[in-house]
Parts: C-alpha cells; sequence; structure tokens
C-alpha cells in the first residue's frame, strides 16, 4: 500500500518540462453552509465547467462522492465544520473535479533525472509519469514514494493553467520536438 499525496510529471523530448500537485475535489466547511451548497459555491468559479471545457471541471456528486460521504456518516445537507476540509474523490483526477498546484520548482534533482531515465527506457518522447509521494522536494527512494503509472497521452491544462502556481508553456517543448 503507497501513501502519500498524487503528483504528476511531464516529460517532453525527453526532458523534465514540468510538476503538479493534484489534490482531489474537495470543499471547506465554514459551519454554516451544506456540503451540497459548499459543492455549488466551488463550482461557481468561472474557471469550471463540464468535461474539458474549461481549466477546471465541476465537481458532481456520483456514487463515489456518496459512499466517502455514508463512510463519514455524513449526506450531502451534512454541515461542516469551520475549516473542515472534505475529499469529495478518492483520485485526483481534474477531470472528476481536482486541482492542481505548480511544483515544477521544487522538484528534487534526483527526480527529474529518474523521471527522464523512466522516458528513455519506455521510448515515449512525451508522457506523464504519476508519482505517489509526500513530497518531490526529496528523492523518492528516500521518503517513500513510488513511480504508479506512465502516460503515453497526458493532460497539459494542469500545467499551462495550474489551480495554484506558476502556469508552465508545457506546448513550446512539443513544437520544438
Amino acid at each position: 500500500y503507497i501513501t502519500g499525496r498524487d503528483h504528476r510529471v511531464l516529460v517532453i523530448n525527453y526532458k523534465f518540462v514540468a510538476a503538479a500537485l493534484r489534490t482531489p475535489a474537495a470543499v471547506i466547511g465554514d459551519g454554516k453552509s451544506t456540503i451540497q451548497q459548499l459543492i455549488d459555491v466551488v463550482n461557481s468559479d468561472p474557471r469550471r465547467g463540464y468535461g474539458h471545457e474549461k481549466v477546471l471541471t465541476s465537481i458532481k456528486i456520483d456514487e463515489m462522492t456518496l459512499q466517502i460521504l455514508a463512510e463519514k456518516n455524513l449526506s450531502i445537507e451534512s454541515v461542516l465544520k469551520l475549516g473542515e476540509e472534505l475529499w469529495l474523490k478518492r483520485t485526483a483526477n481534474l477531470s472528476t473535479g481536482g486541482t492542481s498546484t505548480d511544483v515544477t520548482d521544487l522538484v528534487h534533482p534526483f527526480n527529474v533525472f529518474t523521471c527522464e531515465r523512466i522516458a528513455r527506457i519506455i521510448g515515449l518522447d512525451i508522457c506523464g509519469i504519476d508519482i505517489m509521494a509526500d513530497n518531490l522536494t526529496d528523492p523518492i527512494t528516500e521518503n517513500g514514494g513510488a513511480i504508479l503509472e506512465v502516460n503515453a497521452a497526458p493532460g497539459f491544462r494542469m500545467h499551462l493553467d495550474p489551480t495554484e502556481g506558476i502556469g508552465r508553456n508545457v506546448a513550446e517543448p512539443v513544437i520544438d520536438m
């Protein structure tokens, strides 16, 4: 069982280009509003839309969300305490309402080397490498991190326009290649 936070590293032309921390769709309690009302507030962000039409995807209440709520003895009508964070999905995909934070400048050189090496070994000149680790500032061999997956067709929007942090022009290295 691997624990940690969900990261995506983007490698283009066998070179490290960007990294993002991905966080599942979530709401933060205000002590007054129901979970449904908190979701509505999050979904009112003009950056959110349906599917991939906008930078962020709206949060939908689906079977996974209802399971998570039931496991915590909550419903969409429950009120969260002030400051209480509730993750509404088990995955951090942007397509399910997750968010991204740019961490490109924080990635340890060993992790950069490892991701570039993975791309070369697999032979993918464009790939997204999913890493579960508490952080990427330390070598994943030292912090219990693990490579989970290598994607041959990674999404760019989490890097182009992250929810937090600096947007990275990850299309330029593709054009240059």
